[in-house]
This record gives structure tokens, sequence and C-alpha cells, in this order.
């Protein structure tokens, strides 16, 4: 699993969450094909606050192939990204554990 993590731009908050949110329920469907042309079983971000800045921690699991920036909703996704995300870097794992 790959992590990276991004701040949260000011006032950019609740249209991440928003996105998220659409993600999830009406394009839920099509961000599932995307994630699969991608090569991707998991994509999950999380939001935290410290000291009163925002950060989203992005969780991306699987062979990580080119987006296919013809489908609208990797544009809008891209965009949303960029309007709302500015990122720190990759995040190193100390351990990973699974009981399956």
């Amino acid at each position: 699993m790959k992590l990276y993590l991004f701040t949260i731009k000011q006032g950019k908050l609740d249209l991440w969450k928003e996105w998220g949110n659409l993600l999830m329920t009406k394009h839920k469907e099509e961000a599932i094909e995307t994630l699969k042309e991608e090569g991707l079983t998991y994509e999950g971000f999380c939001i935290f606050e410290i000291d009163g800045i925002y950060y989203t921690l992005a969780m991306i699991e699987g062979e990580e192939k080119p987006t296919n920036m013809d489908r609208e909703l990797n544009q809008k996704h891209r965009a949303t990204k960029q309007e709302c995300l500015e990122k720190i870097g990759p995040v190193e794992k100390a351990y990973e554990l699974c009981s399956n």
C-alpha cells in the first residue's frame, strides 16, 4: 500500500468532503470502474486536523496504471484535488500487519 500526505488548502475542507461523499454515492460505480482500469484494488482518503490545519492521507493499493483522462470523472477528480490539496509527500510505513 502506498500512502501520500496532503494539506487541505484553507477554505477547501467542505469541498473536499463533498467530493469524497459524491465519489462514495452518486459516482461510486464509475469510480470503482476507474480503479479497475488503473489496476487499483483500493483507494481511500482520510482527513485529520492538527493545530487547526487539515490534512488528508491517501491510501492506494494496486498496480497504479495511468489514469484515463478521457473520463469526465477523472478530469473532475484531478481538478478537485488540485483545487483542494497541496501534496506534502509520500509517507513511509513503519509496519503493517494483517491477521488473515
